[in-house]
């Protein structure tokens, strides 16, 4: 893996290429820096961990709590950290990025697995139950039966995503990438080379 940088997701719109619409998602780089070098001689490879977040002062606590985003990426060289950002945007044509998808909270096999259920009238009290869940041998359920739980919020990763344009627009250092990207909006998205 080489340098990484972090950036919030904004939105969605739309630009022209050639006549063509192409949809982006607009990624706005946040403030970070470097708080540590990691060494191939004392910890067998060269990384560099930065953070993005802020400290404030908890008042009925007395101790200072920390909305922190942290990540460490690994690099060749380590005299990138001091303009690590400004190195990851020159000639930006395609990027690697990994973000958390949306949660759908806990769900049943009707959303989760698209099973159809049953009737809706004549009596019907199968509406959108599980059904039977298995067989008279082995009298227990398969490990790998589908069942209700906890959808996506999951980590994602997209390889090969096309950088349409970065833009530096009011002092903010905005990347729009083709298509869409996974996450809410004001999500910390992880961008790699």
């Amino acid at each position: 893996m080489s340098l990484g940088i972090l950036a919030k997701k904004r939105e969605m719109t739309r630009v022209y290429e050639d006549g063509k619409m192409v949809p982006v998602t607009v990624l706005e780089v946040v403030p970070q820096e470097v708080v540590r070098t990691k060494r191939a001689e004392k910890d067998g490879y060269n990384a560099i961990v930065i953070w993005t977040g802020k400290k404030e002062l908890d008042k009925d606590k007395g101790i200072k709590t920390k909305y922190v985003y942290q990540r460490e990426f690994r690099v060749d060289i380590l005299d990138v950290a001091e303009e690590f950002v400004d190195n990851f945007l020159k000639d930006l044509k395609e990027v690697k990025l990994r973000g958390v998808s949306k949660g759908k909270g806990f769900q049943g096999v009707v959303k989760r697995f698209g099973f159809g259920g049953g009737p809706d009238t004549h009596g019907s009290k199968f509406h959108r139950e599980i059904g039977s869940t298995g067989q008279r041998k082995p009298r227990r359920t398969a490990k790998w039966y589908p069942m209700p739980g906890r959808m996506w919020g999951e980590k994602i990763t997209l390889a090969s995503v096309k950088v349409v344009s970065v833009i530096e627009k009011d002092g903010k250092k905005l990347i729009l990438v083709k298509w869409s990207v996974p996450g809410a909006y004001n999500s910390i998205i992880e961008l790699m080379r």
